[in-house]
């Protein structure tokens, strides 16, 4: 049975695994991008700091394969009604 990871791309860290499924891989990935947030907040950090990318993998049988990819904008100011009025 495959399992699913996080993987960040530029650096091949490793960052979360054997998840059951793309759907948990994707919830995984709001996970990380919200705890990051908090820690860019508690920081400081401006808006558009970072650009994270991060590749959602497949392990089946020992083989990996790139199946997806998830890009986390960090630090970026996110208005409560982000929709300009009509």
């Amino acid at each position: 049975m495959p399992s699913y990871q996080l993987r960040d791309t530029a650096t091949r860290q490793l960052l979360d695994w054997g998840l059951a499924d793309y759907d948990a891989a994707e919830a995984a990935a709001d996970r990380l991008d919200d705890k990051l947030e908090r820690d860019l907040a508690a920081n400081g950090e401006g808006a558009g700091r970072i650009r994270l990318r991060l590749d959602v993998e497949k392990v089946t049988a020992g083989n990996t394969e790139v199946v997806g990819h998830h890009v986390l904008l960090l630090g970026v100011d996110n208005p409560a009604d982000s929709l300009p009025t009509l």
